[in-house]
C-alpha cells in the first residue's frame, strides 16, 4: 500500500531511498503549510510571505533598523532580491529607508508605525495557524516532530 507521500504525489514506482520519500514528504507538507498562509496574507493584507517575514525581522529589531544583509541573514525562506521586498515595503508605507548616521554608505531599513500596526492586526491570525494545521497531531507527536526538525537542522549534510 503505497504511503501518504506516495498518494499525495501520485508516485507509482517505489522511493529510491527512504531519505529520498522524507525530502517529498517535507516539501510537501512544507508547501501545505505555508499555502493557506500565502492564501490569507495576499487576500487579508496584500502581502507575500517574504514581504511578511520581512516585516516580522524589522519588528524585532525595532527600534533598531538593519541592513539587507542583516535582513537576509534573518530569513527563513532566503529571497535573493530582498531589495524588491523591501521597495514594495517602504511603498506601501510599512517600512523605512534611511542612511545609517555612523556610516552615510549603508542603507538601514526600519518598520514604520503603520508596519507595526499591519502585524498586530495579523498576529492573531499567525498563533491561529499552526494550531490549526499542526496541533491535530497530538501535543506528544508535536514535540517528536519538533525534536526530529532539530536534529535534522543540526546534523543534515552538505550538497553537493
Amino acid at each position: 500500500m503505497p504511503s501518504p507521500i506516495a498518494r499525495a504525489i501520485r508516485q507509482q514506482r517505489p522511493f529510491v531511498s527512504p531519505e529520498q520519500e522524507v525530502m517529498l514528504g517535507l516539501r510537501l507538507a512544507a508547501d501545505r503549510v505555508i499555502d493557506p498562509w500565502r492564501q490569507f496574507l495576499k487576500a487579508n493584507a496584500d502581502l507575500t510571505n517574504g514581504q511578511y517575514n520581512v516585516l516580522r525581522i524589522l519588528r524585532g529589531s525595532h527600534p533598531h533598523k538593519l541592513t539587507a544583509g542583516a535582513i537576509v541573514e534573518r530569513m527563513i525562506a532566503r529571497d535573493p532580491d530582498v531589495t524588491r521586498l523591501v521597495d514594495r515595503l517602504v511603498a506601501r508605507g510599512l517600512a523605512v529607508r534611511e542612511r545609517s548616521e555612523r556610516d552615510r554608505r549603508v542603507v538601514e531599513t526600519g518598520i514604520t508605525p503603520k508596519g507595526l500596526t499591519m502585524l498586530a492586526e495579523l498576529d492573531p491570525h499567525a498563533k491561529r495557524l499552526p494550531k490549526a494545521l499542526i496541533g491535530p497531531l497530538g501535543a506528544r507527536r508535536v514535540k517528536q516532530l519538533a525534536t526530529l526538525l532539530n536534529s535534522l537542522i543540526e546534523e543534515m549534510g552538505a550538497f553537493p
